[in-house]
């Protein structure tokens, strides 16, 4: 695992497959995608995975960190869940997420891990992710319409060779230097835009035609003013390029300020260039501008072909989604249509260049072999008219911290940088390639990680930050000293231009810290510097570590040491080396009398960061911290090497001015500073050794010869001066001691009484947690109590309700039968009304008989209507017992930890309900079954 500023990268992750998903938030449908991919062995890749810290980054997987094209980019807004194997087979080291296509599908991924620990870690990580979605303002809320397409374009411009070089035929590319492209006026060139699609994007666009390009004197130009060129075509390269070539004249009227010399006053013009392209998908063309400045030489102007960089920016193409149901997108086949372009800085990226003709110009370029030297290295052309301060009579030396340096770095360095920082970790040494990395510079995004990684000092950045901390609150005996150098340290910077700001504090703060920290050499003048360049790569906690480790382990403190003898040593060992590889320059040295300390004192005491651009500070920092002392004698002795010519012209006053001032100006540009590098890496020094035991065995003989009263007495003084300076260091770590032990007895009282509390409140929890225990064991025997006798009741209940339910029976059997009997007397009653009458008496008695019956009649309905009411009711106050038995049951079980009084009550309740009920249908059963008795005595 790494784990990066933006992003963390696992390694040794198998990617088991992908299938497309209808509900991309069904864990289940996902665990069982996960156990169908899990169970086959086949289509297994491993890949690298790396999740994002934020949610408004890509998960990419890709096979391996040197295959960009291959790799695979996932908005982390476009995931729609993420979920984890089952834990109890094989997929518990699986996970997988599902995520929106474009086509608005959904597609679910799912994956294995070697190691158990790695899930939960991938886990959190995208939990992380997934909380700040949320929190992004509506302007950057995810549209999963819009997406984004990256294109590098590149720029370049060839002039004709027939005008200026009557035997050679052809174009050759116009160099580039500082932002200025160089061109002759008169000259018929051609203009050559080169674009390529990056490969963040799975989707690929094909470039169809380029219906015009374009160039206009100027910037912010309107389209409508822009000047197509003629002869315009279009190709394709093996790598995919598409590579455009238009002719353009600049004779033509419209480009009359292009094709006029510039002057001192008006050192360059403006000029634009752009393409059309109808690119596939797309509904409408897309313009890539460049805007760039020109210098205009005359038509016979010879220069160096030593600055043949194209013009490199990065253009981000925002594009919308047709929806499906839009008829435009069916009808002319475009799926996208074009929201913005967002054109990058320009990028510091060499493009070979495509045409044959700039690969014959460079192999056809001078070059200069330089003594000591190996390796034929390509010199730059002379700084002088270009930058005008050595023709100018300008003594003006240049400010320290001069220069920007360009983050910028080719796919190749980088690729480089992180499979040698892949490798370097604290169990592993870095690899042989790190050497030859620093030697062609450390890319400057990854300088300040790689500087504390060569120091060491990022093992130990916990005790570092402690150490820096206790050292800022003591006082040092070299504040006034030290206040007096930030003002003058890297003022042409603007971190440390302002007075008071966050750079002189730091400065500042750093500074004394190290003054405190080594009492012995405490602050030198020129030690302001070499922080300074710290500062600007790191915080300020590292930097005072970084500077510790350059002082002790790489030995800089030793030259400002017993009356900077090692500094004596290191000049003559440069003496020496200027003696053997560059005699004359040494004799001319002689013959004017210019010392080495008179030039090259300070290079050793600041390490070149005193006068020089800041492009080469850290160049030189970046071969220091690796190498050590040796790499100062290779740049030193590359200086006197480059400027040796004119050196043997000048005198001592010349000579001085020319290292004051025009050897700093010399290297501003960044192409000189990098052939300096390039040259002093190639400079062997196998006598350095047998200088530095030479200087030795010349000082052992000088003590030896002195006078031992004179060697006592400064000895002496020497050991006076020690014993003093450990007395005072005594005094201090006295003063220390005391306040430490008074800080510790406050501590250790705190820390007493903080005891008493915690085992007052651990007595407390432990009563209240017997408490507790024993209320929970009184609640479970009342809860059996209680469900004991809600048994019983509810049996009770049961018997009593089987009772009534036959009581209900036998009553509805009597109605029954007496319904019976009623329908018989009444057919009866019809039958004697319809016979006639006998006699007189008969008719009497039968009259009185049929009133007999008819009373009767009516008081069986009377009985049969009070035995239904009766069964209604019954009835009714049935159902009323089954919902307050059922209510009772569930009020039991919610509040089964209640007291014993709320039960009794309840069980109270319960049988008065009961026995209420009971009562009321006993005497209503046995009265209807009394009434229902007289039935029978009737029949």
């Amino acid at each position: 695992m790494e784990e990066e500023e933006e992003k963390t990268t696992f390694h040794n992750i198998c990617y088991l497959g992908c299938r497309e998903i209808e509900k991309p938030a069904d864990e289940g449908l996902i665990s069982d995608i996960i156990g169908d991919f899990n169970s086959k062995i086949d289509g297994e890749a491993e890949i690298v995975l790396s999740i994002p810290k934020s949610c408004t980054g890509y998960v990419t997987q890709s096979i391996n960190d040197e295959h960009d094209q291959d790799s695979i980019r996932f908005n982390i807004c476009s995931i729609r869940y993420f979920a984890l194997g089952r834990k109890e087979n094989s997929e518990a080291n699986c996970f997988a997420f599902s995520h929106v296509l474009p086509d608005q599908t959904f597609e679910c991924r799912a994956y294995r891990c070697s190691q158990d620990n790695i899930v939960p870690q991938i886990s959190n990580l995208f939990a992380k992710a997934f909380q700040n979605i949320d929190a992004l303002p509506p302007s950057q809320a995810l549209n999963l319409d819009v997406e984004y397409f990256k294109f590098d374009v590149y720029l370049e411009i060839q002039e004709s060779c027939e005008n200026n070089t009557p035997n050679v035929h052809g174009f050759k590319v116009v160099p580039r230097q500082k932002g200025l492209l160089k061109l002759r006026s008169n000259v018929v060139k051609k203009v050559i835009i080169t674009v390529k699609q990056c490969s963040e994007n799975s989707m690929r666009f094909r470039i169809e035609r380029c219906f015009g390009m374009l160039v206009s004197p100027g910037n912010n130009v309107r389209h409508v003013d822009m000047q197509l060129l003629e002869k315009v075509v279009m190709a394709t390269s093996a790598s995919g390029s598409v590579i455009i070539t238009g002719t353009w004249d600049p004779r033509e009227s419209a480009f009359a300020s292009l094709n006029k010399e510039t002057t001192p006053e008006e050192p360059s013009v403006f000029m634009t260039a752009a393409a059309d392209l109808v690119v596939s998908q797309i509904a409408e063309p897309i313009r890539f501008v460049f805007e760039t400045r020109a210098a205009i030489y005359p038509q016979t102007e010879r220069y160096w072909f030593y600055a043949l960089r194209s013009l490199h920016r990065q253009y981000s193409v925002q594009l919308k989604r047709k929806s499906k149901g839009d008829d435009s997108s069916s009808s002319d086949g475009c799926a996208f249509e074009l929201v913005d372009i967002k054109i990058s800085e320009e990028m510091e990226v060499k493009q070979p260049s495509s045409s044959l003709t700039l690969q014959l110009a460079n192999s056809m370029a001078s070059y200069v072999r330089f003594p000591g030297s190996n390796n034929n290295l390509e010199e730059p052309a002379s700084p002088v008219g270009e930058w005008g301060a050595e023709s100018s009579g300008d003594d003006e030396p240049l400010l320290s911290g001069f220069g920007e340096v360009s983050k910028d770095c080719t796919n190749s360095e980088l690729l480089s940088w992180s499979q040698v920082l892949q490798e370097w970790n604290s169990n592993k040494l870095p690899s042989k390639q790190l050497a030859i990395l620093v030697k062609k510079g450390i890319p400057e995004a990854l300088r300040g990680e790689v500087w504390q990684r060569l120091t060491q000092t990022s093992e130990l950045q916990d005790n570092i930050v402690e150490t820096y901390k206790i050292l800022n609150t003591k006082d040092s005996p070299d504040e006034k000293v030290i206040l007096r150098d930030i003002h003058r340290t890297f003022p042409a910077h603007d971190f440390f231009k302002k007075e008071g700001g966050v750079g002189q504090e730091a400065l500042y703060r750093i500074s004394k810290a190290y003054s405190v920290y080594d009492s012995e050499v405490g602050y030198c003048q020129g030690q302001s510097f070499l922080i300074a360049a710290l500062l600007l790569q790191m915080p300020e906690e590292q930097a005072f570590g970084v500077l510790v480790k350059i002082m002790h382990d790489l030995g800089l403190r030793n030259i400002f040491r017993e009356n900077f003898e090692e500094l004596q040593m290191r000049l003559y060992q440069l003496d020496k080396l200027v003696e053997a590889t560059l005699p004359d320059l040494w004799n001319h040295f002689a013959k004017v009398g210019l010392e080495s300390h008179m030039y090259a004192s300070q290079w050793f005491l600041t390490l070149f960061t005193a006068k020089f651009p800041l492009f080469l500070v850290f160049r030189v920092i970046d071969v220091f911290l690796y190498f050590g002392f040796e790499s100062i004698f290779q740049v030193a002795l590359g200086i006197l090497k480059l400027s040796r010519k004119e050196m043997l012209s000048l005198d001592f006053e010349g000579l001085m001015k020319y290292f004051r001032v025009n050897i700093p100006k010399r290297y501003r540009s960044e192409d000189h500073a990098r052939y300096l590098m390039a040259v002093a890496m190639n400079i062997k020094l196998k006598k350095l050794r047998k200088y530095e035991n030479e200087w030795k065995t010349f000082k052992e003989v000088e003590r030896a010869r002195e006078d031992p009263v004179v060697r006592y007495e400064r000895e002496n003084k020497r050991l006076l001066s020690d014993n003093l300076r450990l007395d005072t260091e005594n005094d201090n770590l006295a003063r220390q001691l005391v306040s430490s032990k008074v800080l510790m007895r406050k501590e250790i009282d705190f820390l007493e009484d903080s005891k008493d509390e915690f085992e007052k409140e651990i007595r407390y929890l432990r009563q209240n947690m017997d408490e507790i225990s024993e209320d929970k064991k009184r609640l479970e025997e009342e809860t059996e109590n209680l469900k004991t006798v809600l048994k019983r009741e509810l049996e009770k209940l049961e018997r009593d309700l089987e009772k009534k339910n036959r009581v209900v029976d036998d009553y509805k059997l009597i109605c029954s039968q007496l319904s019976e009997k009623l329908e018989l007397a009444q057919s009866k009653a019809l039958d004697g009304q319809s016979s006639p009458p006998s006699c007189g008496s008969d008719s009497n008695s039968e009259d009185s008989i049929e009133s007999t019956y008819e009373k009767r009649i009516r008081e069986l309905e009377l009985e049969l209507a009070k035995t239904k009411l009766a069964l209604v009711e019954t009835e009714c106050k049935n159902q009323d017992l089954t919902h307050q038995y059922n209510a009772t049951l569930q009020d039991l079980n919610s509040n089964a930890v209640k007291s014993g009084t709320w039960l009794s009550k309840t069980i109270t309740s319960l049988r008065e309900t009961t026995v209420r009920g009971s009562t009321t249908a006993g005497g209503a059963s046995s009265s209807n079954i009394k009434k229902s008795t007289s039935v029978d005595i009737i029949n």
